[in-house]
């Protein structure tokens, strides 16, 4: 099965206790469950945009989120954009890309965005 973004932003904010713990008894169930790359990223969006959580917080939660045994995901490409955005003030989509170019393609990354320029192993190459 698969987890939708309103079911993490319900545990990492415990707005709705009832629904959090619910989450919360089906982690420690062991139940396997995915959770895409789209559903982290909308997550950390809403967390940092509409909840006005801290970065690091944000950081935290979907490190732990990521680490569970349980949660099917590609563990190393978010684990790997969550260390990318502790070191650097860039948005998660490039810390992603970034962390995605390290991975996959040599640290190439085919930009305008000078940002990349922070990431170490990142080649930014302009067309």
């Amino acid at each position: 099965m698969i987890v939708d973004t309103d079911i993490l932003i319900r545990f990492f904010t415990n707005d709705d206790p009832v629904k959090a713990l619910r989450f919360e008894r089906f982690l420690r169930s062991e139940r396997k469950m995915a959770v895409t790359a789209v559903t982290v990223a909308e997550a950390y969006w809403v967390l940092s945009s509409f909840y006005r959580f801290p970065k690091m917080k944000i950081l935290d939660c979907l490190e732990s989120l990521v680490g569970k045994a349980s949660i099917i995901s590609p563990k190393i490409l978010l684990l790997d954009t969550v260390t990318i955005l502790r070191r650097h003030n860039i948005s998660f989509v490039d810390a992603f890309t970034a962390a995605y170019s390290l991975i996959k393609h040599q640290g190439r990354v085919l930009s305008y965005d000078k940002g990349f320029a922070k990431v170490k192993g990142i080649r930014r190459i302009e067309p």
